[in-house]
């Protein structure tokens, strides 16, 4: 904890009024030396009153979104058992107040995540002027989320190179959609499956969402490689890229592989949508020994 103000006027002014006390006990009328004992003891608790309230304050997060995108708000709410002045610093957000005892929820907190990555934790500055609002405290504490906070990069452009008809392989990216073909059945719903397929007769008869089952061409998924490099700049537009590259995939109707690598080491994983993939991302690294500005994506057979 420590003081949002220099500390040289605070000792200066609890030294006055220090001197002033020791003058009125020992020479003063009685009124001068009770004007000067409730005068010199509200200055001390109105500077350092603040500090024991920051320390025994509780602040805890009830609510928070699992997803985001890098540069838009996300909000999260929090409670806190005094009136507080909360500014997130990882990630950045904005300043708000927060309040004790709010019904509906909790306090809303704006964060405006600058960059990709997993966020179990948010590190905020806590800030309290009680009782009197003369000194303002303020004190940085790590509060831990409900649910890991993935923020997934922008989307930017594709990679149109790696979109291009390969000559030795003989592969296009852009395939027949996934949901062409003849229906055979129904089955039960998984994530990734295209809403349209959505068998309501089944999914009533059944008592769960049943989509149709279509025959479709027979076809291996692309296997799209990104390799990060080790600026934080530069990988974060590589990426944005990389997620470009995936949504036009994904609008295309192909099955995709990503690669990536994470901090446990390399995954390959299948992605559906999106937001796996945005997920997928958020949890990539660069390389053990990736050179600093030079990155990668591959779109492979």
């Amino acid at each position: 904890m420590r003081p949002t103000r220099p500390l040289a006027p605070m000792v200066a002014a609890v030294l006055v009024l220090f001197l002033w006390w020791v003058v009125a006990r020992n020479g003063g009328s009685g009124w001068v030396q009770v004007l000067g004992d409730i005068v010199f003891g509200a200055l001390c608790i109105g500077i350092l009153g603040p500090s024991l309230v920051l320390a025994r304050t509780k602040v805890w997060v009830v609510d928070a979104p699992a997803d985001c995108v890098a540069g838009r708000p996300v909000v999260l709410h929090l409670r806190c058992s005094t009136r507080l002045r909360v500014r997130p610093l990882v990630p950045p957000g904005d300043e708000t107040f927060a309040r004790p005892g709010n019904e509906t929820g909790g306090t809303p907190v704006t964060l405006r995540p600058e960059r990709r990555g997993v966020f179990d934790s948010v590190t905020l500055d806590i800030a309290s002027a009680a009782p009197f609002g003369l000194q303002w405290w303020r004190r940085r504490v790590r509060v831990a989320l409900p649910t890991p906070l993935h923020v997934a990069p922008r989307r930017g452009r594709p990679d149109a190179p790696s979109l291009r008809q390969s000559d030795e392989a003989g592969e296009v990216a852009n395939r027949p959609h996934r949901s062409v073909g003849y229906p055979r059945g129904a089955r039960p719903y998984r994530p990734g499956d295209n809403r349209r397929l959505m068998h309501w007769r089944a999914t009533a008869h059944a008592g769960e969402l049943m989509v149709r089952e279509l025959e479709r061409p027979m076809a291996q998924p692309l296997t799209v490689t990104v390799v990060l490099p080790a600026d934080p700049e530069e990988s974060e537009r590589v990426a944005e890229r990389a997620l470009g590259t995936l949504a036009l995939l994904f609008e295309r109707g192909t099955e995709v592989l990503l690669a990536t690598t994470e901090t446990t080491g390399p995954v390959l994983a299948p992605v559906f949508d999106r937001r796996g993939a945005g997920r997928r991302l958020a949890r990539a690294v660069a390389r053990p020994g990736a050179t600093p500005t030079v990155g990668a994506i591959e779109v492979t057979r």
